[in-house]
């Protein structure tokens, strides 16, 4: 009751954002700062205790190198610097800024221009994260290159150095919160901890006070998440009480353990990690009666996997839109290995590394070709279809009508009703959830915001397909440097991926690549491991281009048809019919060879061009010229550059509304004014996602609106 109270107060108190303005500021960081390519970023408090998100950008390598050695989390930093405003989202399943420093309290983006001053700081929070980097130095400099990732993630809680594929594979498994330090991973310790002391003859009221007092430490040490001081703390109060100093049954022990982290940092609420947390300990406190039905290790596996899926299935699909089905199975597997010898192998190795060297690398030498094998088992099971299911994000409604399902298949399965009679309740509310795009008569279509590039989804009527054209891209510049972060943003995982589960969507049935540039085709790899896409359309002669590579060598690996098209060929699906009405050759000539594909629709119809410049707009309206495109919404070429968009072209076709595809601030001035201008003279109307974000037009009937993420 505490925790569900607090979200809407808090929601309610939230910091003011602060408003651009210079300002100068002492900022103490978080244990989480993170030094990436230029930039030094994270949450840091102020001296009044408000939390900002700090972003400093370095002068030049040294300066780099001596933050990256100066653990900026033991010192206070004077900066200089400027509030500014969050950046918006690209669409509401993309990663929101806003969003994200609610989860921390804080009150505004603060770029540093300059540090004054640096301070060093003391006291036992700041000895304890001098200790957990040393902790983190003493792994990478002792400990195989292929291990330390995961000794970072079990020891320390720090995930920050896992691969991306990797960590992809373990949420298609369900087993991610394996690599989270966990009441298991508490658990566990205190265990092997209280075994030793007792060994050394330590009497046991003297082993309770030791892990008493160092278990919150070891909390402070593991990062402090959530679920490391859910563990902590919980079993502390069950120590306390087998000593007799205080009587707490486990379930209240839980929630004073909530009601305390919410007291000393309330925006914890937002956060996805302290939400499951809580919510799993919670329904397996809750299911005892259930558990205790069997005696078998395996069948008590499989139900506290299942219950703890089931119990947190609706807020998964809130936060991540998608759920493994896998993990019932994966898990009776994965848990005990974890408990039983990768985290204890783990904790050896930290104690032989530091002790007895010669040891640990005898050890090594029998365990790394061990995990090894795990891994190519686990990137096995992860490449098996069929493993998620992602329906999207529910809204509101369904939300609670899924909660209520969940809750009712635990009481009346608790009652003793048979499972075939209480799994109503949950698939019930599962089906609908998965079967409400499929009862939506609209057709849309969304201009993705992807930067300096372009993406559209078009999804038609009753969900009969889902068409995507272009991937977008990031475009580099020289070779890597200093400067260059570790992770480059991936537009294809980080904004078109997300839409597509977001929105349910499983499936590509055709993927439309116009033309073989980095911003239109370079985050297509990244879609085609995440989504299934039935076949790829190209451009004559694309699939030669060096830009190509890695998407033809993925489609030749999951056998999906890569397709060159060309003008002329049509086909219709429902109520709406498709054309390409360009390239005419078959020789791939850059922007004017891009596929370009007119849509009619019940209602308006739709013209997207790629990157076709003049010549490209020439040749369309020789052939073109004089049909009749009635109500026609128009991606403009080459993102409004002004080698497209022409007087003539423009004349001809008179769009009621064009879309400019481009980065906000992009460094071509995109769309060009000029072209803005043209469009103006003929009181035809034009939107850009630099300045709305995604823009999604919605057909229904004869009807359309038009919606963006920024109004």
């Amino acid at each position: 009751m505490a925790a569900f109270l607090s979200y809407y107060y808090i929601s309610a108190t939230l910091p003011i954002i602060a408003k651009p303005n210079p300002a100068t500021l002492s900022l103490t960081f978080a244990d989480n700062v993170k030094i990436d390519g230029a930039k030094m970023k994270g949450f840091a408090k102020t001296t009044t205790k408000e939390t900002v998100y700090a972003i400093y950008t370095f002068k030049n390598e040294q300066e780099k190198e001596y933050f990256i050695q100066l653990n900026p989390a033991s010192f206070t930093l004077t900066m200089t610097g400027t509030f500014s405003e969050p950046a918006n989202p690209s669409h509401e399943y993309s990663f929101d800024m806003s969003t994200y420093m609610k989860m921390y309290g804080a009150i505004g983006v603060f770029e540093s221009e300059s540090i004054l001053r640096t301070e060093k700081r003391t006291g036992l929070r700041t000895r304890l994260s001098e200790q957990r980097r040393k902790v983190k130095n003493h792994i990478a400099a002792t400990f195989p290159d292929s291990l330390q990732t995961e000794a970072e993630a079990l020891l320390i809680g720090d995930r920050s150095g896992m691969d991306e594929e990797q960590a992809a594979n373990y949420r298609t498994l369900g087993i991610t919160h394996l690599f989270a330090i966990s009441g298991l991973h508490v658990g566990l310790l205190a265990f092997l901890l209280r075994e030793v002391l007792m060994r050394l003859l330590l009497r046991k009221e003297t082993v309770d006070i030791v892990l008493i007092i160092l278990l919150p430490l070891y909390a402070v040490i593991a990062g402090g998440a959530p679920s490391v001081w859910r563990a902590v703390l919980v079993t502390v109060l069950v120590l306390l009480s087998a000593r007799g100093g205080v009587q707490a049954r486990l379930d209240n022990a839980l929630a004073l353990c909530a009601v305390c982290f919410i007291l000393y940092e309330p925006f914890v609420v937002f956060q996805a990690g302290f939400q499951l947390s809580y919510l799993a300990a919670f329904s397996l406190v809750y299911s005892s009666v259930l558990l205790a039905r069997t005696q078998s290790v395996f069948k008590i596996s499989f139900l506290v996997t299942s219950i703890s899926q089931l119990a947190l299935y609706p807020v998964l699909l809130f936060h991540f839109y998608e759920i493994s089905l896998s993990s019932f199975v994966v898990n009776l597997l994965y848990v005990p290995l974890y408990s039983v010898v990768i985290l204890p192998a783990n904790l050896i190795f930290l104690a032989t590394t530091s002790f007895i060297p010669v040891l640990a690398d005898v050890l090594f030498m029998i365990y790394v070709p061990f995990r090894e094998f795990v891994r190519f088992i686990t990137d096995w099971l992860a490449s098996l279809p069929f493993q998620l299911w992602t329906p999207g994000k529910p809204d509101g409604i369904w939300l609670v009508f899924a909660v209520a399902g969940v809750l009712l298949f635990f009481i009346r399965y608790e009652a003793g009703s048979l499972v075939r009679y209480c799994l109503p309740f949950v698939l019930i509310p599962a089906i609908i959830l998965h079967l409400i795009p499929y009862m939506d008569s609209s057709l849309r279509v969304t201009f993705l915001d992807v930067g300096q590039g372009d993406s559209i989804v078009i999804e038609l009527p009753y969900r009969q397909a889902v068409y995507v054209i272009d991937t977008g891209g990031t475009v580099t510049f020289g070779e890597p440097n200093w400067k260059t972060p570790e992770k480059q943003f991936e537009i294809g995982k980080k904004i078109v991926v997300p839409f597509l589960k977001g929105n349910g969507i499983t499936t590509i049935d055709k993927l439309m690549i116009t033309h073989a540039d980095a911003d239109h085709v370079e985050g297509a790899d990244e879609v085609l491991n995440e989504v299934r896409v039935k076949e790829i359309h190209v451009s004559p002669g694309s699939e030669k281009e060096l830009a190509m590579a890695e998407v033809m060598q993925i489609a030749s690996v999951k056998n999906v048809p890569l397709i060159p098209m060309k003008q002329g060929i049509s086909w219709t699906k429902g109520t709406t019919s498709f054309h390409y009405v360009a390239p005419a050759e078959e020789k791939y000539k850059g922007n004017n060879s891009s596929l370009v594909l007119y849509m009619q629709t019940t209602g308006p119809s739709f013209l997207f061009t790629g990157d076709l410049e003049e010549d490209g707009e020439k040749q369309f309206l020789r052939d073109y010229g004089q049909a009749n495109f009635g109500q026609l919404i128009l991606k403009a070429g080459h993102h409004g550059s002004r080698t497209s968009s022409t007087e003539p072209f423009v004349k001809a076709l008179r769009p009621e509304l064009t879309i400019f595809s481009a980065g906000r601030n992009n460094r071509y001035g995109h769309p060009h004014p000029e072209v803005v201008e043209t469009y103006a003279s003929y009181g035809l109307s034009t939107m850009s996602t630099a300045e709305s974000g995604s823009i999604t037009v919605t057909v229904r009937k004869k009807d359309y609106e038009i919606s963006a993420m920024i109004p």
